[in-house]
């Protein structure tokens, strides 16, 4: 209650506006303290609300409960579960400290949960036979994939549509790693103006049908709503409606609507649709020794494998890392929408957790700016003290703020940080052999050797990459995104 709950608030903002599912469970002070207004620590001021915190929490959730009656807890829990799970935001559990050994009936445990979220069956078969019609008139189809699909758990449904049709698909920057990006159909990453060769005018100017998966229509996942895509020729399945043009069916289901579009579609009736491939213009190898974000960004593909899990931090690495192929079934996070720094080092930790409690034997890697590192760094002490092994840190050591610095004050003092010795970091957190662990690496020489080294590829337990890059060099993508908002060219279509 209060001091804690106010200091996870940021990451609750940031679960809801990406649309995260997070249950948040809260201990309070006992109903008794509550009435009397009791000065209790952690609460506010004389006679303090000691519910005034649910209510800062009002505007970062879907639901909430309070269990100040055992006769209503269970059922109260699966009414916020369930919402959490239908809206894909966070929900609160407040439990005050003596309802915890009140027993409760047994009753509901022996009903099924039913979280996965169904439709309005009538208005998903229209919206699927609308979709079907333009599908199998479409002579240059083209398929966006895009972060809701992941969110609300139509990854599976998505993987099969595209695989049944093998229309040429894209990703948006947050949609990355849906779809493996070794398949024939995959072409690459759109995001407006800010596309590669060729992405943009293949999407927006020459298809005839762009069907849009979870579509996540923020600034930065759109090339600074840079996108201009024409409506007549777009389809939106978003997860709680579909768009057809100009027409809306509302009350569908992301996840039961794919299953039936997938069941509906005869992939007999399809056009020949031709292949689109696009190929990423070359490195331009400098004859300087020093890393850069044009280089880097290409041979980070170099060492991921498999079943890898992914975080990129806010900043540079974010907008560089759309340009790193990646390996099938790589679980990819990052934090676009939102953007709080300081996200990524704790999301590492759990993200890898969660994917060793399902079975997931991949390593964890993480890119982080070193401004941002020095934020949450102290979970790394945490992935010491739980023994994590194949965790790889990438700590993009650039002396400050990079991103910031390309937007205003390059030259400011606000945009330096202290500058630490990241190679004593794990040792300083209780690593013993956490020096033998740590590389710095400041040319692409020394790049290439380490992460092709047996030493790196075998090494258990967690390891530091000191990457140092230019302090105002930048990826491609931020600079252009930059200048195009600079010049006001964003069209805010979809």
């Amino acid at each position: 209650m209060g001091v804690g709950e106010l200091s996870a608030l940021n990451g609750v903002a940031g679960a809801y506006t990406e649309q995260v599912k997070l249950i948040h469970i809260v201990g309070t002070t006992a109903r008794e303290l509550m009435k009397k207004r009791a000065m209790i620590h952690h609460c506010l001021g004389p006679e303090p609300d000691h519910t005034v915190y649910e209510k800062i929490s009002h505007h970062v959730r879907a639901a909430h409960c309070w269990l100040t009656d055992s006769k209503t807890a269970p059922a109260e829990i699966d009414r916020v579960i369930h919402k959490c799970y239908e809206a894909s935001i966070p929900v609160y559990i407040f439990v005050p400290m003596d309802m915890v050994h009140e027993p409760v009936s047994a009753d509901i445990l022996f009903q099924p949960a039913e979280l996965t979220p169904k439709g309005d069956g009538s208005s998903e078969i229209q919206a699927v036979q609308a979709i079907l019609d333009l599908v199998y008139r479409a002579q240059r189809p083209i398929i966006l994939i895009d972060a809701l699909v992941a969110r609300h758990e139509a990854k599976n449904q998505a993987r099969e549509f595209v695989e049944l049709t093998k229309f040429p698909t894209f990703a948006a920057p947050m949609g990355k790693g849906i779809i493996d990006e070794d398949k024939p159909y995959f072409c690459g990453i759109y995001s407006g103006q800010i596309s590669r060769p060729g992405i943009t005018s293949a999407v927006e100017d020459e298809s005839d049908l762009i069907i849009d998966l979870g579509p996540f229509l923020s600034d930065s996942n759109t090339g600074g709503h840079s996108r201009r895509i024409p409506i007549d020729k777009y389809v939106a399945v978003n997860p709680h409606d579909v768009k057809v043009a100009d027409r809306t069916y509302g009350l569908t289901r992301i996840t039961s609507f794919l299953d039936r579009l997938n069941g509906e579609l005869d992939v007999n009736k399809l056009q020949n649709v031709v292949p689109l491939r696009f190929q990423s213009p070359a490195v331009i190898e400098s004859e300087s020794a020093a890393i850069t974000q044009e280089w880097i960004w290409d041979r980070m593909s170099s060492f991921l494998l498999p079943n890898d899990t992914v975080v990129v931090e806010s900043g540079t690495a974010q907008f560089g890392f759309p340009d790193t192929k990646l390996p099938p079934n790589v679980l990819y996070i990052t934090q676009v929408y939102y953007g709080c720094i300081g996200y990524a080092v704790p999301a590492i930790l759990g993200a890898f957790i969660g994917q060793r409690e399902r079975g997931v034997s991949g390593r964890g890697i993480l890119v982080v700016g070193d401004g941002s590192l020095q934020l949450s760094v102290q979970e790394i002490g945490t992935m010491i003290k739980l023994g994590l092994e194949d965790i790889i840190l990438i700590i993009l050591n650039n002396k400050g703020f990079t991103i910031e610095r390309a937007i205003h004050g390059p030259e400011r003092d606000y945009n330096n940080i202290a500058q630490w010795e990241h190679q004593l970091m794990l040792s300083f957190f209780g690593d013993n052999d956490g020096v033998k662990k740590s590389h710095k690496i400041r040319t692409k020489t020394e790049f290439d050797k380490v992460v092709t080294s047996r030493d790196f590829l075998t090494t258990k337990g967690i390891q530091v990459l000191e990457v140092f890059m230019g302090t105002f060099d930048v990826p491609w993508r931020l600079r252009d995104q930059i200048a195009l908002i600079r010049a006001g060219k964003q069209t805010g279509s979809v």
